[in-house]
């Protein structure tokens, strides 16, 4: 069982917000963006699961799958590595995200029976590697029908992903132009592979932004949940 936070936010709550923080960090990590998230998402249940492992760089942090015995050298923050090559060290990880993906959709099932929050009103936001993990998730189960958010993120795993789809949530992909972990050039495949395999989806860019998230990011995830959480109504 993956350990959580959990905060309630207005009285009445109508769906089930999972947030999944990314690669070498914590949930407190990602305080600043999850303070953003409560300020602008309007009565819902809002769950942290914290990744299970000891992150492979840092033995302080966490991580959902290891990177260093697959890229040790880290190949995949070079601008000369190209898009195919990095993609194929992500692709490495399959077997990894796909047992991770197991836990999560175990959690959001869990939480649903708990707060009595059906599918159409789940919805799964995931940060760089937490976004790898948001997609295979919603992807390969019919838990969280409301949409996948990728702040950061790429296609992960994707030949075995190919497999399991199991479900077709609309994804959106949010990605800075400065971003030098997961390059900002990885988005043209991560949403050629979302077309050719029939998943609706909507891109979002930001000229300045890097490896982190931002406040406009967070508010159109928000604006977006909300909109839809009063039209399920």
């Amino acid at each position: 069982m993956l350990e959580y936070e959990a905060e309630l936010i207005g009285e009445q709550p109508q769906n089930l917000v999972v947030f999944l923080h990314g690669y070498n960090g914590t949930i407190e990590d990602h305080d600043y963006a999850l303070s953003w998230l409560k300020k602008h998402l309007k009565n819902a249940w809002l769950c942290i699961p914290r990744a299970p492992e000891v992150c492979d760089k840092n033995p302080n942090k966490k991580q959902w799958f290891g990177m260093i015995k697959y890229d040790a050298e880290n190949r995949r923050f070079s601008t000369d590595t190209t898009t195919e090559e990095i993609i194929e060290i992500y692709n490495q990880t399959q077997a990894d995200i796909a047992a991770c993906a197991v836990k999560v959709n175990e959690f959001i099932r869990e939480r649903q029976h708990q707060y009595g929050i059906s599918a159409k009103n789940t919805y799964v936001i995931g940060f760089s590697q937490g976004a790898m993990l948001a997609l295979f998730s919603a992807l390969s189960d019919e838990n969280v029908a409301g949409g996948v958010f990728m702040l950061s993120g790429l296609v992960a795993g994707e030949k075995l992903l190919a497999q399991e789809i199991e479900a077709f949530p609309h994804v959106y992909l949010f990605h800075g132009k400065n971003d030098g972990k997961v390059q900002y050039k990885t988005l043209a495949f991560s949403a050629e592979w979302l077309t050719k395999h029939n998943i609706t989806h909507d891109i979002f860019t930001y000229p300045e932004l890097a490896h982190k998230m931002c406040e406009d990011e967070i508010r159109r995830v928000c604006e977006i949940i909300n909109k839809k959480t009063a039209e399920n109504q």
